[in-house]
């Protein structure tokens, strides 16, 4: 029994719930990345992230499409971003699409790219089985 932590093992870990994994400062990390619980991101990983809670710090580096429930995001993301909820605090940079329910910018924070609303979470049990799609690039301006 834990003083600490009485959340039960079974229920979706939250914004407050404990990070379970860092990517350190010093790590690159290439390739696809699955995860069930919260992670930190402070080094850089180029590659898709799927998952539950991301918080991706300053130092933070992300090459590649993320889907996650809940992503916080304090440094730069090259991708599309699908989530629930998205946090994009004021050091934040995202240059690609990004499709959640719940979308909150700090005064400061960059997004440059499509913003599509959507009515429900990714289902990312559909997801997981789902071939992965080519990706696209968001398009250029052209003056007339």
């Amino acid at each position: 029994m834990s003083i600490f932590n009485d959340r039960k093992a079974d229920s979706p870990p939250s914004q407050s719930s404990p990070i379970s994994s860092i990517i350190g400062q010093d790590m690159i990390l290439t390739g696809d990345l699955e995860f069930n619980s919260k992670i930190q991101v402070d080094g850089t990983i180029n590659g898709n992230l799927k998952g539950n809670t991301l918080v991706l710090s300053s130092a933070g580096r992300i090459n590649g499409d993320i889907e996650a429930e809940s992503v916080t995001c304090y440094g730069k993301v090259d991708g599309n971003i699908k989530a629930g909820s998205l946090f994009l605090k004021k050091s934040g940079v995202i240059n690609g699409r990004v499709e959640t329910t719940d979308l909150s910018v700090e005064s400061g924070g960059v997004l440059n790219g499509e913003i599509k609303s959507s009515q429900q979470t990714p289902d990312l049990k559909a997801v997981k089985n789902a071939p992965a799609a080519a990706p696209s690039k968001v398009p250029e301006f052209q003056e007339a």
